[in-house]
Order: C-alpha cells, then structure tokens, then sequence
C-alpha cells in the first residue's frame, strides 16, 4: 500500500475549565459570573456554544478528546445529556474496537506536571487514571499532558501507570523534521524503558487554533492546504488543539469539525483515526528526543506557570511569589498530614495515591481508612479524613489556570489562594497545631504593578467569603 493510499487524519481537542465556586463545596455549587451573560456563568455559556453543539452534530465519535476533572464533572451535574454523549461516544467505539477508545486520561487536576514535586505528579496521574477509569470503564491507552508541558520523569510516572503513549507539539522533538508525520515514535527512558508520543502538526493545528474563521470552511481548507499536503507529512497528520476552538473561542466552527471529519477529508483521500485506533495499528518503530521543560506555547522552560516574566509591557513575576507561597503552604499540609500516617508505620504518598476511589465516589472515607490503617483511633481517624481533604485542596490549588491569566486580580489565582486557605485551616484544625505565621507573610509579597489588589488583600478576602479560620488563633 502506498503512502498516498495510506493517508489518516486525526483531530484531537483537549476540553477544560478552570475549577470554580466554593472550594469546600462538593459538587460545587453554580457561580455567577456577570460577564457571561446571558448565561449565568462561564461553564453554561461554552457549554451552549461549544460542548453541547458538538455532542449534537456527533463530533466526539469522529475525534480524539480529553476532558478536565473540574468540567467534565460539571456537565455531569449540569449538562448531563451532553456528558452521556462524551462518556458513550468513547464506550460505543471501545464496544469494537477495543482496547481502542476515542478519550484520553490527564492529570486529575489538570496541574503542570513537570513543575510539580515527583510525588505530587505520582498523585495526579494516580488519580487522574482512576477518574477516567471509574467515568469510561476501561483503562486509559493515552494520557494528555495539560498544556503538553513534559519532562522525563513525567513519562516515566505515566509508564509506571500503565499509559501506553502521550501527545507532544512538534517544536517540543528535538531535531523534528516536518515530513516524519505523527508517529507514533519511542521516546527512551533509561534502562530500557519506552514511552509512545504523538507528534501534532503544530502549522496546521495554528491554522485550525487561531484562524478557523478565515479558513473559508472546512471543504475549501482541505481542497487548499490539508489535501495537497499529503504529499509531504507522513502517513498520519495529528491536528491537536484547545476544543472549546470548535464553537466557543470561534462562534459556529463546530461545523467545521463536523464537515472535516465526517465528509472534507475522506473527499480527499484521508481516513478518519483516533489516537488509540491508530496506536493499536501502528506500534512504534522509530525513537525521538523530547526537549524538556517545553510545552505547546512559546514559554520557555515553563516560565508562564513558574516565575512569570518581566518585559516592557508588562510584569507577572507576581506568579513566582505566589507559587512559593503556595509551596510553603502545601509543604505545611503535608507534614501534618505525613506525621499522623507515618506514626502508623503507613507510606503517607502510596496511601495518598489510593485514595482514589474515595474521591471518585466509589468507596466511602471511613472504609477506606478501616482497611489500610486498621487499627486506627476514633480521634486519629476524624483528624485523617479532614487532612484527605486538605490534600485534596493542596492539589487543586496547582491547577494550571491559577498562572495562566497575567493578571493577579483574575478569579483564578484567587480561586488558589482560597484553597490553600482552606487547606491550611483544615490542617491547623486536625492538628491543633498553629499553621497562620507563614502564608500571610508569604501573601504579603505577592504584589503586581498592573492590579490594585495585593495577594493580603486576596487572602483576606477569601477568609471572610468562605468563612475560615486560619487567622483566629
């Protein structure tokens, strides 16, 4: 068979919002966000122009797609008919071509895993796993990095995991040439160890992200740039982009995902794949090397999520003041946390990790803590259900969206800020120990030029609205 013969195409979109509401509340309760209006908040208005178009044309049996933990759980509360066609879109096509699926597992709260501690990323792909698994039935082939930012000891973690291969921007491939296509390729691990990737065609995924609307359709774009392509691009073209493109970011365009893969590229010789179909084809036969510390946008060595950047135009270097602030704030959670198991003779991170099934609603707290410390007191057993939680909360406030906005002002750092806030309280609380010297200090640091709002003003804030205690020893 020729190369031209065998021509397949892929779209992947990765679907996300940030997490929003009270962070103590679980489901979280509607929020109202004035700008989203007519809607009464943000995941209402993108759920109408964007998810629930796509669930109704049929989009997501035609594509790859990966959902964040804190929206897909939303439309299960909120949009549930939409969330049955996601959820059944990847069972029908497992049902016949298994171990195949359409849906890809991602970090359970979509953090920036190479910045993360190594347990810490453990813990995200754990429970990120297990989400998936609980919510589609079936164990995950591909994992999507969130913002495709990587490292070594990340794809390392997602072996150990089970993950059979990842998603990478080609400007992440050492040494890429345009024509290998989208593999799948090895990346080497040391002694022995592989992990898959997916290579995306980062010319015509920016052609799809950023100017849809001027493509003149998805018939005139294939006949202009996707079919004549073919010539030079591999035997796969991976086109892989932010979902909430196909309608929300672009008013309608869910139309042009429809027309794409259901008619314009078999028109002109593709075949539409899925990630997994594909790898399950086209095992890996060639190695890459990845360029560490990168991710799909122009931030380099991550510096977007990490310290943020001063220029002429503007200075976010309020992100690496609050990232050491929430640092020092996870790190007290932690050894409470890690001084009440460790005096059960209990490994406090592989406990973490398993705890799982209790977040997503499958076993109850009080059973779980019956059967991996036994012998437990009633007194040690209340402390070591609120600091679950407060480790649930020290993860949640990594959530990539807490950096992505360059404004401190912006809900999402405050969302952060409220959630250590409340993991801090909930750790003092367990503990009687006093946790409220460092963080305001820390918060007293966190400053902007471009926000009248100071991280003190941020932290008094959120202690006064969710009503917490951290301040009142």
């Amino acid at each position: 068979m020729s190369k031209f013969e065998r021509s397949c195409l892929c779209v992947h979109g990765h679907f996300s919002q940030p997490p929003r509401g009270n962070p103590l509340e679980s489901p979280p309760g509607q929020v109202v966000e004035p700008e989203a209006a007519p809607f009464q908040n943000w995941n209402e208005r993108i759920t109408a122009t964007s998810y629930r178009p796509n669930a109704e044309r049929g989009n997501f049996s035609f594509i790859s797609y990966s959902f964040s933990e804190a929206l897909v759980k939303w439309l299960e509360v909120n949009a549930h008919d939409v969330y049955e066609t996601i959820v059944n879109a990847d069972r029908e096509a497992y049902a016949t071509q298994a171990p195949a699926g359409n849906a890809l597992a991602t970090a359970y709260n979509h953090i920036i895993l190479p910045l993360a501690r190594k347990r810490d990323k453990r813990t995200q792909v754990f429970w990120g796993v297990s989400a998936f698994e609980e919510r589609f039935g079936r164990q995950p082939l591909g994992f999507w990095l969130p913002e495709l930012a990587v490292d070594l000891e990340t794809l390392r973690l997602l072996r150990e995991a089970g993950i059979q291969y990842t998603v990478l921007a080609a400007k992440q491939i050492q040494d890429w040439s345009p024509g290998a296509g989208a593999g799948p390729f090895n990346v080497a691990l040391g002694n022995g160890a592989t992990m898959a990737v997916f290579v995306r065609n980062d010319e015509l995924s920016a052609q799809i992200s950023f100017n849809i609307h001027n493509l003149g359709g998805a018939g005139r774009w294939v006949d202009q740039v996707l079919g004549p392509a073919r010539k030079n691009i591999g035997p796969l073209v991976l086109l892989a982009t932010a979902g909430e493109t196909f309608g929300h970011h672009f008013a309608g365009e869910e139309e042009f995902l429809y027309w794409l893969v259901k008619y314009e590229a078999s028109r002109a010789g593709y075949q539409i794949t899925t990630l997994d179909q594909y790898f399950v084809q086209h095992p890996p036969t060639q190695t890459v090397q990845i360029r560490e510390l990168t991710s799909w946008g122009n931030y380099e060595g991550l510096t977007q999520w990490l310290t943020g950047f001063a220029d002429a135009h503007q200075d976010t270097t309020w992100k690496g003041a609050l990232r050491r602030a929430l640092d020092n704030a996870a790190s007290e959670v932690d050894r409470v946390y890690e001084e009440l198991v460790r005096s059960y003779g209990v490994d406090p991170w592989e406990l973490r990790d398993r705890y799982a099934p209790v977040i997503v609603g499958t076993v109850d707290a009080d059973d779980f803590i019956s059967e991996h410390i036994p012998k437990i007191s009633i007194g040690h057993r209340q402390q070591l259900k609120q600091l679950f939680l407060a480790e649930r909360l020290a993860q949640r406030m990594y959530n990539s969206y807490t950096f992505t906005d360059n404004r401190l002002d912006s809900r999402q750092p405050r969302y952060a800020v409220a959630c250590a806030a409340a993991a801090l309280t909930l750790a003092q609380q367990a503990s009687g120990q006093d946790l409220n010297d460092r963080f305001p200090l820390d918060m007293a640091v966190v400053r902007s030029a471009n926000s009248p709002v100071s991280g003190t003003d941020i932290l008094h804030s959120v202690l006064e609205e969710f009503q917490l205690d951290l301040l009142k020893r």
